[in-house]
């Protein structure tokens, strides 16, 4: 099977995916959840992240010596390899999230928007909102979070998909609490995951001791993203590779000029891996992001012609915030049926 045709089953599967998750799995009515809690709450034009949260605070050392013996978990092992992901325990949170199975990224994400929806800046947030349950003008977390989570049979489909979309939550949040972002209390109590505490998202808190989280200050160094990856419904319809792409983008790139990232930057600053390159291609596709390419560049990352001895160039990214306005599913549907047919990303027209 060629890589055209294996690309083009791929993108098949994910507008199929993308249809049943509009039809079947309540997408329309997250987003109202969404932009109700927004409208509701304190209207933050911006959902502040820490920077921690999404990189590290400089390339790691991967050479590092130290004259005493030290865990091997502890050890930076190899050097950066533009090829690999880095080793887990230089990766930050984001990134670990990024690895795992399930819905913790988009979950967390999910929940930070409702801190900052809810609460000041400076403030803790106080999470009443349950899993499930509800009261006749309230939300619960199945309102707000968008699975494509698999139901069998017909007279139970319902019930099948809400169990199911409630395991999926409670494996995120057992996720988030291993990566010390959330806390669920002591193992084995009652309704632990109902109220789940949020814990600094910038990688303070550790097994020795948990820093409550707080919404950002004015002040704080932080990544800001705009409101509308929640309420149009990117932060549900992209995917996990796609979000973080887009965040590193968000990070280092700005909508008035065009920015290189090179491949330290994005192995060592935010630990992603060479997928990111079709990440990219796909938020190319989704107007979200203008790419330019130095000649000599294939859309994979890959070089023509280069030798060992040769000095890359990296592509350069520029920002386009508002494509986030438009809605996430039609956008990325029209641009994954595209795929399906061309077998590689491509901007649909009048997209």
């Amino acid at each position: 099977m060629t890589e055209t045709t294996q690309n083009q089953q791929k993108a098949r599967k994910r507008a199929e995916t993308l249809r049943v998750l509009v039809r079947e799995r309540g997408l329309p009515e997250v987003l109202a959840a969404a932009e109700k809690l927004w409208s509701n709450g304190h209207e933050p034009n911006e959902i502040r992240i820490r920077t921690l949260y999404v990189r590290n605070s400089n390339i790691p050392d991967v050479d590092l010596w130290v004259p005493f013996p030290i865990p091997a978990r502890l050890r930076f092992g190899p050097e950066l390899d533009e090829r690999k992901r880095p080793a887990s325990h230089i990766l930050p949170p984001m990134a670990r999230l990024i690895v795992s199975q399930g819905v913790a990224l988009q979950f967390h994400l999910t929940a930070l928007f409702v801190a900052h929806c809810q609460s000041r800046p400076g403030r803790a947030w106080d999470n009443q909102i349950p899993l499930s349950g509800r009261t006749p003008d309230s939300v619960n977390w199945l309102d707000l979070v968008a699975v494509s989570a698999k139901s069998s049979g017909s007279s139970a489909q319902a019930s099948a998909y809400t169990r199911n979309k409630l395991r999926q939550f409670r494996s995120a949040l057992g996720m988030l609490a291993r990566n010390h972002v959330v806390d669920l209390g002591k193992l084995g109590s009652v309704n632990r995951y109902e109220g789940f505490r949020l814990l600094s998202e910038d990688a303070s808190s550790s097994s020795a001791g948990a820093v409550e989280y707080r919404v950002p200050r004015g002040d704080e160094d932080t990544l800001n993203i705009p409101f509308q990856f929640f309420t149009r419904g990117w932060v549900h319809v992209l995917t996990k590779s796609e979000i973080a792409a887009f965040l590193m983008c968000l990070q280092l790139a700005s909508e008035e000029e065009y920015r290189s990232i090179s491949w330290k930057e994005r192995a060592g600053l935010f630990g992603l891996s060479r997928d990111v390159y079709d990440a990219m291609q796909a938020l190319e596709a989704y107007r979200l992001i203008n790419i330019m390419r130095p000649r000599g560049r294939r859309e994979d990352g890959t070089w023509r012609g280069f030798s060992s001895g040769g000095q890359p160039f990296s592509n350069k990214i520029r920002l386009n915030l508002r494509g986030l306005w438009r809605p996430a599913h039609e956008v990325v549907e029209a641009a994954v049926i595209k795929t399906a047919v061309l077998g590689k990303w491509s901007r649909p027209l009048g997209g």
